[in-house]
Formats: C-alpha cells, structure tokens, sequence
C-alpha cells in the first residue's frame, strides 16, 4: 500500500490525527502520478488546506502543469482566498491550452465578488478563444440570468439546446429556457419549454414553475394539476403550497385552498407567512375565529415585525374589533404607531370607541401619506364633519373632487351638508 493510499484509509477510518505526518511520507516516498490521484481524491472528500498541500507540492515539481494551477485557484476561490487565487490565474499564459478555462475561474470568482460585467469580459474572451463550447455558453446564460437580462439568457440558452445539451451542470437546459420566458412574461413559450423539460426529466421545479405560467395566463385548473404534481415531487417546496392555494383561491375554492395552507404548516411550522396566507383564506371564507387562531400564531411567532403586527391589525380592523386593534399596537415594540398604515387604522379604531382626540391625531399623522386615498379622504372627511372642523373637512373634500370629480352619495351629502 502506497502511502497515498494511507493517507485515504486514515481519512476514511476517522484517524485524522496521523492525516498530515502520512501526507508528508507520501510527497517524499509516491511517484508523482499516485500523489496526483492523492490530491484529487483530497479534494473531492473536501480536505482543501491538505489538497493545497499536494498540489503546491506538484506544481513545485512540474512549474508549467497549468491544469494543477487550475485545480489550486480554484481552491483558493473556493476559501475565499481572491488574491492567491488571481495571481496564479494571471501566471498561466494566454497561450497555455489551460489558458479559456483560466478564465472560466476568473468569471466565477467575479460573479462570486458582484461584479457580472468583468465575469462577461472573461467569459466573452473565452468564448472568442474556443467558440461554441457548451460550458462557456452555458455560464454565459448563467451570468445573464442572474442579472435578469433575459433575452440574453434565452439566446444562450436556445444556442446549448438547439446544439443537443439538454443538460449541463445538473441545470436542465428547457426548464432555465422555460423560466426566462416566464420572467418576461411570455407565458406560451414558458409553457413549451417547462413541458419539454418535464419530458426529459420528472423534476419538481419545472412543474412548479409550469404551474407558474399556467397562472399567468388564469388557467387555473392546469396550474393545479402541474403544482399538485409539484408537491408530490417534492414535498418540502413551501412555495408550491402558497401558489397552490392562491390558484384553489382563484377558482373559489376556499376550504381546498386553507387545506393547502394546512400542509404546508405542517412542513414548516415556523413560516409565519404561512399562517398570515391561512388568515387570510379563513377571512374570506367567513371563518373568522379560524382567522384569527392564524394571525396570533404569526404573531407568536414574530411579536416584534412589524408586517405581522399590521396583518393583524387590518383583520382586527376588518372584524371591528377595534378595542383589541389600540392594544395591540399598545403593546407592538418600536415605533410602529408611526406607520402610516398604523396612523389610518387607530385614527379609525379610536373613531369607532368614540375616543375623538386620538382619532384627530391620527388622522392628522395619517394624511400626508393618503391625501391621494379615496376612501382614506372620505373616511377623514366624514370624521371631521362629527368633529366640527369644517373648513378643514373643505380642504379634504377639495382634494377627494380633484381626484375624483364624479361624487357619489356620501361625497354629495358631505357637500350638502358643509353648503347648508
């Protein structure tokens, strides 16, 4: 046995402790091909400082092997280690055979950095030195998808499929051609490519983004069947359940869409979105005890966001419960008050328990974000009427007619009533 070879039983067996003194027999006492076998099989148990080791080791030995040159940048990109890794990417010459994947690992580092315009430049000039190469077109779509320039991601994307590869890196080709289209809203070519995808491979993310287009284009029905057959692909996508249940919601088929919404607490009972989506469904189906059981328990959940608590609030507001809608903001963390979603439903709830003066001031925070509210400026003008301020209820219906000319009774009562 090889010392090599050791070095990979001692790994396997759990006696790290002897790992590096063997590595150092095997550089010493191995020929360079098993020490080359060593450090792949290093690097694909994921002991990168020890990979390291043997390809410096190596590249010592063979200073012109630009593949090990490869192999080690990519490490140090890996550890997050950006200059040692472009020094040695800049050491390998342009014209080395290495030299195009070079810069495929120049691009990925970049991309990894937030800088997709250099990633191109390499990636263009990679392609220019070897053209029509798959991987290049394929991290060329990649890089355009992530920066949602779309239609150059399909031009890539149609290029690797119309050339025969369906599937590159584990991506498959029609789904990422299927989505993009779906980004752009094109929902028909979305839908051919989606099922070819799905013809090749019975994957759960072509059905859910499948399920997607079809919702694009309200057709409910076929949305259900594709993300049903999401879900039981794969059964731990949360979104496949909050898209299934709004296409159920769709249809009105309320009880099927909160028994979606029931699943997927099941899934994850930590999703506060979940219980907010299951509130909301148990509302409009008229079942507000139900309701409000899922509003507390994303409250529960998250006591101190601000988004839940304003959830809450506009169900409470919705119910009339507008003694329990102050205490709770009463008791919100923060300077949630302020909100001008919270202003509007506490001046309202102040208003409903007869409490004038907190309703006054409220509106009065309330305002300048919904001056261009109709119903926010006829509910204020309403209240300012009871509280006697005509001429500021004149200036809000000022602004109510300028929006909206055509006054419907309340409006015209409210004039009638300011004229006389």
């Amino acid at each position: 046995m090889s010392y090599s070879e050791k070095v990979i039983e001692l790994i396997q067996t759990g006696n790290l402790d002897e790992v590096d003194e063997t590595i150092q027999l095997a550089l010493m006492h191995d020929d360079d091909d098993t020490i080359y076998l060593l450090g792949n099989s290093l690097y694909q148990l994921g002991f990168l400082e020890e990979t390291r080791l043997v390809y410096n080791h190596l590249i010592n030995l063979n200073p012109l092997d630009d593949d090990l040159k490869i192999y080690l940048a990519e490490i140090e990109v890996e550890e997050g280690n950006d200059i040692d890794a472009l020094e040695i990417l800049h050491n390998i010459n342009e014209s080395s055979p290495t030299y195009p994947q070079a810069l495929l690992v120049e691009a990925d580092y970049y991309m990894l950095n937030d800088l997709p315009e250099v990633s191109l430049q390499k990636l263009d000039e990679a392609n220019e030195l070897v053209p029509n190469e798959p991987i290049i077109l394929f991290a060329l779509a990649e890089v355009y998808y992530t920066i949602s320039d779309f239609q150059q991601a399909i031009y890539y994307y149609k290029d690797l499929l119309e050339s025969g590869h369906e599937e590159i890196a584990g991506t498959l080709i029609s789904g990422r051609l299927g989505d993009a289209y779906l980004m752009i809203g094109d929902y028909n070519q979305s839908i051919v490519y989606l099922k070819e995808a799905i013809e090749y491979k019975d994957d759960a993310e072509s059905y859910f983004q499948l399920g997607f287009a079809y919702m694009g284009q309200e057709d409910y029905e076929q949305a259900i069947d594709a993300l049903n057959r999401a879900k039981v692909l794969d059964s731990t996508l949360i979104g496949i359940y909050v898209l299934l249940s709004n296409a159920y919601e769709q249809i009105q088929e309320l009880e099927k869409a909160l028994d979606i919404l029931k699943e997927a607490i099941i899934v994850n009972e930590m999703d506060t979105d979940l219980y907010i989506a299951a509130g909301e469904i148990a509302t409009k189906n008229q079942d507000y005890q139900q309701a409000k059981s899922y509003y507390q328990k994303a409250l529960e959940l998250e006591p101190d966001n601000e988004r839940v608590v304003l959830k809450y609030a506009n169900y409470l507001s919705f119910v009339d419960e507008h003694e329990e809608l102050i205490e709770l903001f009463e008791r919100s963390a923060g300077n949630i008050q302020e909100d001008p979603d919270a202003s509007w439903l506490l001046a309202t709830a102040h208003n409903m328990m007869d409490e004038y003066d907190k309703a006054r001031e409220f509106f009065t925070l309330a305002y300048p974000y919904f001056s261009k509210d109709l119903t926010f400026l006829k509910e204020y003008a309403i209240f300012l009427r009871e509280d006697g301020q005509r001429d500021k209820m004149r200036e809000i219906l000022e602004d109510y007619l300028r929006l909206n000319p055509q006054a419907d009774n309340e409006i015209l009562s409210l004039l009638d009533d300011f004229n006389y």
